[in-house]
């Protein structure tokens, strides 16, 4: 089993990963498990802009569709894919939902949520204050935007892109949590 999850700033995507993780017993891997396993395998020098998933400005995206850039993209992605060796683990980000999109048993998520909610939690989960709470989310969110166009050619939070997308404001950290292992559990029947 792998459960990818990509989510908007503050919307809990992290939160329903360890819930899921500790749900089903398998590793977590957020990116401070993939730095830490990537520093202990030698080659986190190599690849430290994806796991800090900075921005890519549009010289860097122009330069990515050639096959220069496509060789470092499989390079990282294999990388991803030889630190998580386990066979089951949630993933937060990192383009999982990409990476692992021909594994049969791999079941993608996009958390999100309402601007509103986002920043009521980032204030009191992350106890973060910025002056204009909702510019500073607003630019994480460019930042992951940019980041996945940038190593998949696809669209961040494009609903196409993942088994489900799913509000959290709406019916919070639990029940997504709940909702995503029905629909894995669905899913198993569905594909035997």
């Amino acid at each position: 089993m792998i459960i990818t999850i990509g989510r908007e700033y503050g919307s809990g995507g992290h939160e329903i990963g360890v819930s899921l993780a500790d749900k089903y017993q398998i590793p977590f891997f957020d990116k401070a498990a993939l730095v830490k396993a990537a520093k202990e395998k030698g080659f986190y020098d190599k690849i430290i802009s994806f796991y800090d998933e900075k921005p890519v400005n549009s010289l860097l995206y122009a330069i990515a569709m050639n096959s220069y850039s496509e060789n470092i993209g499989r390079l990282q992605f294999d990388l991803i894919r030889s630190i998580s060796e386990k066979k089951d683990f949630v993933m937060i980000g990192r383009c999982g939902n990409y990476i692992f999109k021909e594994e049969k048993e791999m079941v993608s998520v996009f958390i999100h949520s309402d601007m509103q909610k986002r920043i009521q939690r980032v204030r009191e989960v992350y106890g973060i204050e910025e002056k204009n709470m909702k510019t500073y989310i607003e630019r994480i969110d460019k930042q992951r935007a940019s980041f996945h166009k940038f190593y998949t050619d696809q669209e961040w939070g494009d609903s196409r892109n993942y088994h489900l997308a799913i509000d959290s404001g709406e019916i919070g950290i639990d029940a997504c949590t709940h909702l995503i292992s029905e629909f894995i559990e669905k899913r198993k029947g569905y594909l035997r």
